[in-house]
């Protein structure tokens, strides 16, 4: 690869053998480098094609280059982190939108402009605790590795990027409604049951998974067309838990008004099981 410009010691423009141009990121990948020159591909640790129709456009390109030196030269070490952690891989543009994101939370505190979102910690908290142990644990980095003090209240908004980048750049409005509806199906049943639900117990992990893929099955439109389940085992069902059944009903009716889903009957089903074993236990202590 032959070097073509500097956008900063960390990020280069290259061509390949094909004429083909790339943005390459490393640390000292571009130092001391003219036109021309070979690039050492020992040091580049990402790189993004700059033209063409699998390329950045413009804006992408702009966004990329205007990244801090700094910051480009950790992304590597965030990488490392989060890949394993959510296990999955982080794409071109889950890159960038990640970087521009750290850079722009650090530019916060430079100008003195605190973020200290709590409005959904505790959905956030229990819906996604990989999501937010990772976020957690990449602020810390950020602020050991580059010196910055960037407060818990940024790990909120940095746990809706890496929940899109674990469900495959899903909408960040999506993980915001997700945690709404959980937030309010999580109180219906604790005011039916005059209880707090122990958020420590395998039941509660369990109710909150049940709910969390429900919702994304809804809101990506890939649920499965009414099984037919069996009427007698409904109603066994309803005969069983009563109360746990009234809950469904209030679910069910939120749901109708809150976004206009009808749950359907082994949705229903499913999820009066879960509601009877989460509270149960402590019905009985």
């Amino acid at each position: 690869m032959k070097f073509q410009k500097n956008f900063n010691n960390n990020a280069a423009l290259v061509e390949d053998g094909q004429a083909l141009e790339w943005i390459v990121i490393g640390n000292g990948v571009g130092f001391g480098k003219h036109p021309g020159d070979l690039v050492d591909e020992s040091k580049i640790e990402r790189r993004f094609i700059a033209t063409g129709s699998k390329g950045f456009d413009a804006t992408q390109v702009q966004a990329l280059t205007e990244i801090n030196a700094k910051m480009l030269a950790i992304m590597s070490e965030i990488v490392t982190l989060v890949e394993p952690a959510l296990d999955t891989k982080i794409n071109d543009r889950q890159y960038l939108i990640l970087a521009d994101h750290l850079q722009f939370a650090v530019k916060r505190i430079n100008a003195h402009v605190t973020l200290n979102d709590q409005s959904l910690l505790w959905e956030l908290r229990n819906l996604f605790p990989t999501e937010y142990q990772t976020a957690q644990q990449t602020i810390q980095l950020i602020n050991q590795k580059l010196g910055f003090k960037l407060p818990d209240g940024e790990a909120v908004p940095l746990t809706y990027h890496f929940v899109n980048i674990k469900n495959g750049d899903s909408e960040i409005e999506d993980t915001m409604t997700m945690a709404k509806l959980v937030a309010n199906i999580i109180g219906i049943v604790q005011k039916n049951y005059g209880i707090v639900l122990d958020e420590e117990s395998f039941n509660y992990s369990r109710f909150i998974s049940h709910l969390r893929y429900f919702i994304i099955r809804r809101l990506k439109k890939t649920q499965e067309t009414d099984t037919q389940l069996d009427p007698a085992l409904l109603a066994m069902m309803i005969t069983r838990y009563p109360q746990a059944y009234q809950v469904v009903q209030q679910i069910t009716a939120f749901l109708k008004l809150e976004i206009d889903w009808a749950l359907q009957s082994d949705e229903e089903v499913y999820l009066l099981l879960h509601i009877w074993r989460v509270t149960q236990h402590q019905q009985t202590e």
